[in-house]
């Protein structure tokens, strides 16, 4: 069973045909080729600072120290492949794609049959935070922490 994200389209509320559904989870083929897995994806900036960080990796390591710049290069890899799904939500919500939940599915197929069946786990929406002054903070940032402490 794998999660899938749903994402509804700007402008629209409850279920939509222009629902889009992102799997969570390990992406293998990013590992291998991070910078070209972001490109399918159209994440354009993050696929050009992994390049940026691939090349630099390669340039900075001695010649003769290659399979740690190989390890370097694959845990860039790893990153992207972890993270990569999240990056794709972000964009989603960037864009303002609202996310209107989760379910755990077999298949792509299967999610979908889940979500117009309203099975979807709904996600919590945070109100944002406002400012310092007191306003009205966010559920994600309940009280006071040690940065918020003014000394007198």
């Amino acid at each position: 069973m794998r999660r899938y994200r749903i994402f509804e389209p700007p402008g629209t509320q409850g279920r939509t045909e222009g629902a889009r559904f992102l799997r969570d989870g390990f992406r293998p083929i990013a590992v291998v080729l991070p910078s070209l897995w972001l490109l399918v994806h159209r994440l354009y900036l993050p696929a050009v600072a992994v390049f940026l960080l691939d090349v630099l990796v390669m340039v900075a390591t001695p010649n003769d120290d290659l399979p740690a710049a190989a390890l370097l290069s694959l845990l860039l890899g790893l990153g992207v492949a972890l993270e990569g799904p999240s990056l794709m939500a972000r964009r989603l919500a960037w864009r303002g794609w609202r996310d209107a939940g989760a379910v755990w599915a077999r298949d792509a197929i299967d999610a979908e049959l889940l979500y117009y069946a309203s099975e979807t786990t709904e996600m919590p929406q945070a109100e944002p935070f406002v400012d310092w002054s007191g306003g009205p903070r966010s559920p994600l940032r309940p009280g006071q922490s040690l940065f918020d402490l003014r000394s007198a």
